[in-house]
């Protein structure tokens, strides 16, 4: 018996109003393959429709035809001294915009250790919690052991590595591998799962379209990122010339008049050691200092909200994904049924940064907000910043603030809490910045402001990208179910 078109499978899906049960018809032969053969769930799921659709399509092929998927085995980390074991990267820093080692494990206690490094060549997949996420590995990713929550994906040919990039970002592939996930309050997905997707094949002019733009995305990213990282070497080099240790132990004395005045007077980690000398390296070097809040128009953050959130509301960005790499559409929230929701859009030109979270995560970084932001609506639990380009240029701003070693750490002292570290605007006004020779301070700026336009541009073509990839694969769906006969 012929497979059943779309229209037939996941069309067929009914409620019954009285118990508010959710059923649909299925063939028996379906039941007799597949891990999930017997979860009624999986039946009811867009993501089964689609992947019935595009299996019945003489052109689609296998990921396992594509591509070589495999999952370094579970891994119990000990973590150590940072700096004294294997640099260590999860999950969700492997989608991050700018991923920094947040943890380094005992280099005797990872086995196989070879099999969790990956190269720039390959894909990755979250197969754990949110899965169906898609990356390509980045500069920032090599050498580091990287979780076995991600799946392996290594393209066997790289004319196709484009396309199977974009098509596995696509909402379609998302559906599938949402519908292929397994188990209760934590979903997983296996590699044997992952190979037997299907991925369509529209014809090659098509997919060498979305290939080059997909693969010339990524090209651009890694480019901004070089850019960045040139940007924070210069600032580095600026105040920090002769290449000084930072002291490694935290405790120090200070006098009992700087326990006297400021709102975190009485907070230990406000007087680090470490910190309190990179403030007095930053004195020296520069030709001056001042406050943020004298090298900006305003520094605030907005109430907190109850949230509404519906199919077809306005997109909505929490804190964590304004840092993710291009992250997906998730969430969309009925701005209209809350008190002057205009004042939480995201605006071009403009800086936020995360004000809630661990001292060793997001809490405290910053990131410049471009036209791919413009319409979208921000969560509250971020402090809004918006630069005066004529004394101090986002891009220098984003440098100081937001470099790992000379930057972040000074704004982190200021956080107060225990179980989740809060930021308060009030302080932030109060950070200091070194003001460097222009020409200098022009040359960061520069570099930092072309990394953003870029990194902007970069997520504009992968967009692109990804709708003809999305409109393709519809054509292809809608042309082979209206050419099947009626049964």
């Amino acid at each position: 018996m012929d497979a059943l078109p779309l229209k037939e499978t996941y069309e067929s899906l009914r409620s019954d109003v009285d118990s508010g049960v959710l059923w649909a018809p299925v063939r028996a032969g379906l039941l007799t393959k597949w891990d999930r053969r017997l979860e009624a769930s999986t039946y009811l799921t867009e993501g089964f429709g689609l992947r019935q659709s595009l299996e019945v399509l003489p052109s689609t092929v296998s990921v396992s035809h594509l591509a070589a998927i495999c999952q370094p085995s579970r891994l119990k980390g000990y973590p150590v001294d940072p700096e004294k074991g294997l640099p260590f990267l999860s999950a969700g820093q492997v989608f991050e915009a700018n991923p920094r080692v947040r943890k380094w494990l005992a280099t005797a206690m990872v086995p196989a250790v070879e099999s969790r490094y990956v190269d720039l060549d390959w894909l990755l997949l979250s197969c754990s919690g949110e899965v169906g996420r898609v990356t390509a590995v980045y500069r920032e990713h090599l050498g580091k052991v990287i979780t076995h929550d991600l799946l392996r994906i290594m393209p066997r040919d790289m004319e196709e590595y484009g396309w199977l990039y974009a098509y596995m970002k696509t909402p379609t592939f998302f559906s599938i591998a949402r519908s292929s996930q397994y188990g209760h309050m934590i979903k997983h997905l296996e590699p044997e799962h992952v190979r037997t997707m299907p991925v369509a094949m529209p014809e090659e002019a098509i997919r060498r379209r979305v290939a080059k733009d997909a693969t010339a995305a990524v090209k651009m990213r890694r480019k901004a990122r070089e850019l960045q990282a040139r940007a924070d070497d210069l600032y580095l080099h600026s105040v920090n010339p002769e290449n000084v240790s930072i002291l490694k132990s935290a405790f120090c004395t200070v006098s009992v008049s700087s326990l006297l005045h400021g709102r975190r007077r009485m907070e230990g980690q406000f007087h680090r050691a470490d910190i309190l000398q990179i403030e007095a390296m930053l004195k020296e070097a520069a030709e001056s200092v001042q406050p943020l809040k004298d090298l900006v128009k305003c520094i605030s953050m907005l109430p907190r909200f109850k949230r509404y959130f519906g199919e077809n509301g306005t997109v909505y960005r929490s804190a964590a994904e304004l840092f993710d790499v291009n992250p997906a559409v998730t969430k969309r929230i009925y701005a209209g049924l809350l008190e002057n929701p205009d004042r939480y859009m995201l605006r071009p030109g403009e800086m936020v940064m995360a004000r809630s979270g661990q001292t060793y995560g997001l809490l405290g970084r910053t990131v410049v907000l471009t036209e791919n932001h413009d319409g979208i609506f921000g969560s509250e639990d971020l402090i809004r910043i918006v630069p005066d380009q004529e004394r101090a240029r986002s891009g220098y701003l984003q440098t100081v603030l937001n470099h790992v070693d000379y930057g972040r750490p000074r704004v982190v002292r200021y956080a107060s809490g225990t179980s989740v570290p809060h930021l308060d605007p009030l302080d932030i006004r109060e950070v200091l910045i070194p003001r460097l020779a222009s020409s200098r301070e022009v040359e960061i700026a520069d570099l930092s402001d072309r990394a953003t336009l870029l990194s902007a541009e970069a997520d504009r073509l992968e967009n692109k990208a990804i709708e003809v990839a999305e409109d393709a694969i519809s054509k292809l769906i809608s042309r082979h179910g209206n050419s099947q006969p009626s049964s």
